[in-house]
């Protein structure tokens, strides 16, 4: 009997992750569905023997990690031995700690462990690790870091696309906070010094505004606390499976964020999906892979499913047609592909479609939240100026009497 590591999802959810012992991956699925347990990866346990200085090695970044993909693919394709070509990579890296780590892999791989088992190790990407793993599973190593380092470009340049998009109207947004809360801790106190001394009744927006500028004076740094703790538990929620996907299903059904939501889950799965079949990686292995790539739970579940039925002989189409998150030209497209035998070349279509719709739709949402945020500016800041000059026109009214 071989021992097994496993992460499956139950009845409501929540992810669960442990060991069996089993004479197969079969076996190991069946135990689980017995205990109520839908399978999200199954693969052999690997023991690895690293060093004890390796696991407080960093991360490379995402720059880091493309560029090692793209060599390491170069290097196998023409012929270089692993051991050789992580030595050659590591010599090439250009700082301090990307040196470090492909040396520790290197030095993994010279012991004995696979590639992805190292990888994982290390604390790469877990869609990386199991992409790997299946190019050596198929002697399509190189070609599968080919494909990787292209789809983690994609996710980059869309990363870097959503964060161009939103930084504007967050700019906006926090210069706003700035303004309004100078306004209320500086300005608004030496006014409300001088009606003080005037006396009389105050209106009642103006002695709201000096209400709240008196709270944030005596209790701002509580009110800053609080928001930490509220930061801070959100979280410590989001750790939780089924908090995690309530919050997924909740952004899924909003107006336009569900929409993009939706597009960009898509993109990245038909992409992932596509480039692994056409790198010669077994069909129900791509399709693992391809759903531990979404960030959705919601969608994710939904393309575990797919694989299941797949598995029984179903059509990948039908089966995301019924979940209900991927749109209908998706599924048209892939059920032409799985007619036509041309599957991976229509997901990459697929993935081609919906990143440019993903960027339209982006764009249009945009578009949309820039007069918005412009326009409550200048709402907030015309409330505090009437609160203001409403107890300056009522005494100039007494004066002119």
């Amino acid at each position: 009997m071989s021992l097994f590591v496993y992460e499956a999802v139950d009845r409501r959810g929540r992810t669960q992750k442990g060991e069996i012992e089993a004479d197969s991956e079969r076996a190991v699925r069946s135990q689980l569905k017995n205990s109520g347990l839908m399978a999200r990866y199954i693969e052999p346990a690997r023991r690895t023997h690293a060093g004890s200085g390796e696991s407080n090695l960093r991360k490379l970044d995402d720059t880091q990690t493309i560029t090692f993909m793209q060599q390491l693919a170069t290097l196998l394709s023409a012929g270089m031995p692993m051991a050789e070509a992580l030595e050659s990579i590591a010599e090439s890296m250009e700082t301090k700690r990307g040196r470090q780590l492909v040396s520790a892999l290197r030095q993994q791989v010279l012991e004995g462990n696979a590639l992805a088992a190292a990888m994982r190790h290390l604390g790469f990407d877990e869609v990386a690790c199991n992409m790997v793993a299946a190019g050596e599973e198929t002697g399509q190593l190189d070609a599968v870091t080919s494909r990787l380092s292209q789809v983690l470009e994609h996710g980059r340049e869309l990363r870097q696309e959503v964060l161009s998009a939103v930084l504007y109207p967050v700019i906006v947004s926090g210069f706003g906070l700035l303004v309004m809360v100078f306004l209320l801790t500086v300005v608004v106190p030496q006014i409300a010094g001088v009606f003080a001394r005037t006396g009389g009744d105050l209106p009642w927006l103006t002695t709201t505004i000096i209400n709240v500028s008196h709270t944030l004076r005596e209790h701002g740094l509580w009110l800053l606390g609080g928001l930490v703790l509220l930061v801070a538990g959100y979280r410590f929620a989001m750790r939780l499976p089924h908090i995690r996907r309530r919050r997924d299903m909740l952004l899924l059904n909003l107006p336009a964020i569900g929409g993009l939501l939706r597009k960009m889950e898509t993109a990245r799965y038909a992409r992932t999906l596509g480039m692994l079949l056409g790198g010669g990686v077994p069909v129900l292995s791509a399709l693992h892979i391809a759903s531990q790539a979404l960030l959705l739970e919601p969608v994710r579940e939904a393309a575990i499913a797919a694989r299941e039925s797949m598995r029984e002989g179903e059509s990948l189409a039908e089966r995301l047609r019924l979940s209900g998150y991927i749109p209908h030209l998706a599924i048209r497209l892939i059920a032409v592909g799985e007619q036509s035998g041309q599957l991976d070349a229509m997901l990459l279509r697929v993935a081609d479609n919906f990143d440019a719709e993903t960027s339209r739709s982006l764009k249009r949402l945009v578009t949309m939240l820039e007069p918005i945020l412009v326009m409550l500016m200048a709402v907030m800041v015309g409330t505090l100026a009437l609160a203001i000059l409403l107890p300056i026109m009522e005494m100039n009214e007494l004066v002119h009497r």
